[in-house]
């Protein structure tokens, strides 16, 4: 690569790193994210229309409705970032198809910090380690449980570390479908990292807990590897018939096609109604 090729690049990235020694943006940046996420806390009472008796062993249909409440309230998420609605419709179904079985395994992984060897699903049923009525999803649920749940026990993850992390892996440049924005898209990644680090090294009260930040950084791959084994469990699901598969899970998290691109248009423009 020439050297003016590399200069160019970097220059897309360095003038957003200066705001990372500001506190104050910083944390201001990461009120947005909270802010987001108040919105999905206040929907959940409408998304969520069957909710098990208090941390109840779950079912399959509790696995089911769960993931389908998490995915509309990640759509709600997003269209409350301001950065998410300036990409166009196409780019933001890009990323929502990209991000939303990341999105299901790190809610599952930091909602389930506060009981032990379980998932707590949004519909306040628990999916233990070693349920064996729902086999298949043991393997995600254990992985969830040691790679996700107990490091951010271990490090003591906060709401606005949560919140950044997803921010972080929801504005992926290279996911497909949206190489047309990716500069746009890697500037919003940096000032989300920015804020982070910033959080992380600055504000948090863990912020001597010597490498902290990147153990925090080092959950993302495992998130992505659980992500892609679920769903490869709903593919499975799907096709024979082990549980019930909504539109919306089958949209969102199977392969794509033209047919698939338009109904997800038109279910996250339903789902952007439907306050």
């Amino acid at each position: 690569m020439k050297r003016e090729a590399v200069q160019n690049e970097r220059d897309t990235i360095v003038p957003h790193q200066a705001s990372c020694t500001d506190s104050a943006y910083s944390e201001a940046y990461i009120a947005t994210l909270l802010k987001a996420e108040q919105a999905t806390h206040l929907l959940r009472a409408s998304v969520i229309t069957r909710t098990a008796d208090a941390r109840r062993t779950a079912t399959t249909c509790d696995v089911t409705d769960s993931m389908h409440q998490q995915l509309v309230l990640m759509v709600e998420w997003a269209k409350n970032l301001t950065q998410f609605l300036e990409l166009p419709m196409n780019a933001q179904i890009a990323l929502l198809r990209n991000f939303s079985a990341q999105h299901l395994v790190i809610c599952a992984g930091f909602r389930s910090m506060g009981v032990q060897d379980a998932i707590w699903l949004t519909n306040d049923s628990c999916l233990h380690r070693d349920t064996p009525a729902i086999p298949d999803v043991n393997r995600v649920a254990a992985r969830i449980l040691d790679h996700l749940t107990q490091p951010m026990r271990c490090l003591h993850m906060d709401e606005s570390e949560y919140v950044s992390m997803k921010a972080v892996a929801l504005f992926d440049p290279l996911a497909k479908g949206v190489e047309s924005y990716s500069t746009a898209i890697e500037r919003t990644r940096q000032q989300v990292l920015c804020a982070f680090e910033n959080h992380v090294t600055k504000v948090s009260p863990y912020r001597e807990m010597p490498q902290r930040l990147a153990n925090l950084l080092l959950l993302l791959p495992p998130m992505l590897a659980i992500a892609r084994d679920l769903v490869e469990d709903v593919q499975l699901c799907k096709l024979f018939g082990l549980a019930n598969v909504d539109s919306l899970m089958q949209e969102l998290m199977l392969p794509e096609d033209t047919e698939t691109i338009n109904s997800t248009k038109t279910e996250c423009v339903s789902i952007s109604h439907r306050e």
